[in-house]
């Protein structure tokens, strides 16, 4: 069967790959993983593709929260965040009776880093992208957004169109496709991109986290020290 492209679509409807359980279940797939060795590098490209991802999902819930949070929900949300860890907490009855001011400081530091990291990934994956993005606006199928769609979907997952960049590799396309439409509609960017991001490093929830205590520990020794008229 041939499947041609017509330049005047009002859509083209991209493919995505499916991929199936094995034949055998979940013993078969059990047993293949066994015997599966990954070197080295391979597994610390999994763990970093792994941190990419449970921030770029932790900031999504993050954002889609912090808009609508009262003082409150603020400060349970800072404890939930401590949640298990059962941290020491440098508090001083003097200075911070009931822990408020802590709290405060530390999900004011874990908000910064987190913001700080979107803001530098959202800078890389723009550089990254900068010329498949004007190349986009500048569609040959016209520079109205339902064009400019189509025009990367003909040229990032629609195999069968000329527009399509066969030397480009699969993941490698669909990344590109994704971040550009992103671009174009003005929506959210993704922020575990292995290529745009792949020079930067990427905070994990225990750095973040260790970063933010110290910075609330070290706002009640101040606060502490002024108190008895110490000064640095």
């Amino acid at each position: 069967m041939n499947i041609s492209f017509h330049p005047q679509a009002s859509q083209i409807s991209p493919m995505r790959t499916t991929r199936f359980a094995a034949p055998g279940g979940k013993e078969v797939q059990s047993a293949l993983q066994d015997k599966l060795e990954i070197s080295h590098e391979g597994q610390q490209a999994a763990a970093e593709t792994e941190v990419r991802q449970d921030f770029d999902q932790s900031w999504k819930i993050f954002e889609a929260n912090l808009s609508s949070m009262t003082k409150d929900q603020f400060m349970a949300m800072a404890q939930e965040q401590l949640g298990e860890q059962k941290l020491e907490v440098n508090w001083n009855a003097s200075v911070d009776p009931d822990g408020q001011i802590w709290y405060q400081t530390y999900f004011d530091s874990f908000v910064s880093q987190i913001t700080a990291f979107r803001d530098t990934a959202e800078s890389a994956i723009r550089d990254h992208y900068a010329g498949a993005y004007q190349e986009a606006l500048n569609s040959p199928l016209g520079r109205d957004l339902p064009s400019q769609l189509n025009f990367i979907a003909a040229k990032y997952q629609c195999s069968w169109t000329e527009y399509f960049d066969a030397s480009m590799p699969a993941e490698e396309r669909q990344w590109t496709y994704t971040q550009v439409r992103a671009m174009l509609t003005g929506s959210g960017l993704r922020l575990n991109d292995p290529y745009a991001l792949k020079d930067i490093h990427v905070p994990t929830n225990e750095e973040t986290t260790r970063i933010a205590k110290q910075a609330a520990d070290e706002k009640i020794c101040q606060l502490a020290r002024q108190a008895r008229g110490i000064t640095d």
